[in-house]
């Protein structure tokens, strides 16, 4: 554990340990935590003093509790945004056995000036970087590119994307407090009708989002769809 946890009383100490270690990478969705005694030991502490660090954890989603098996880490949940798209957040769920998705690429790349300039980082500056597929019954139904910046959200290269989608893992990691979206219909790159299967020239739905949590711009993503949605504006934190 590290020291900076020790000036908290015995039970948050517990609490950040455990978001830290989700935070990081070191335990991911549906990964078993420490039972109570196991934590209690670990921190010199009462099992009730444990208890009440995990329920809290349960309490605030970020842990979820099962009679008879144990505690695990919980699917993230994401703002509730009014902006809907087929109601796709819903849809983008590993416990959907509709859903599925497929990696493109996943990888640290250096900020080109103009995405630097929106991120609010350096030229240069590492940002992660994702393209992503989202099937729904094995069809193409999003193509997804994120570039993130890795102070708000340095796990975000470990995750495993087959359990969690990326808007849902940093909607938990940073919880976005403003949203900014654009909506234009476009005709895509070959690149991107080839993954969505589309013929080479199809028209689809173009959504450029930009994320803040707090003050600190925490993504931007360009998302493609084929055909057309009805779509509204509002975000609600």
């Amino acid at each position: 554990m590290m020291q900076a946890i020790y000036s908290l009383p015995r039970y948050a100490q517990i609490k950040t340990y455990i978001k830290n270690q989700v935070e990081s990478g070191q335990w991911k969705v549906g990964d078993r935590v420490p039972s109570e005694n196991k934590l209690s030991q670990d921190f010199a502490v009462s099992r009730m003093t444990a208890r009440r660090a995990v329920q809290e954890l349960a309490d605030e989603h970020l842990l979820i509790r099962s009679p008879g098996l144990g505690t695990f880490v919980a699917e993230p949940q994401a703002a509730n945004a009014l902006l809907e798209i087929d109601d796709f957040a819903q849809q983008f769920n590993h416990s959907n056995p509709q859903y599925s998705n497929r990696i493109l690429s996943l990888e640290e790349v250096g900020a080109e000036k103009d995405m630097a300039s929106v991120l609010g980082v350096n030229q240069g500056d590492p940002l992660f970087h994702s393209v992503m597929i989202h099937y729904r019954d094995s069809a193409a139904v999003q193509w997804e590119e994120c570039f993130v910046n890795p102070g708000m959200a340095a796990a975000y290269l470990k995750q495993n994307y087959s359990k969690v989608t990326p808007q849902a893992y940093l909607n938990w990691v940073a919880p976005a407090t403003r949203v900014e979206h654009q909506v234009l219909a476009v005709m895509p790159e070959i690149e991107v009708t080839g993954a969505l299967g589309l013929a080479a020239i199809s028209a689809c739905l173009k959504v450029s989002r930009r994320s803040w949590s707090a003050d600190k711009v925490v993504s931007v993503c360009k998302l493609i769809y084929p055909g057309s949605y009805s779509l509204g504006a509002e975000l609600i934190i």
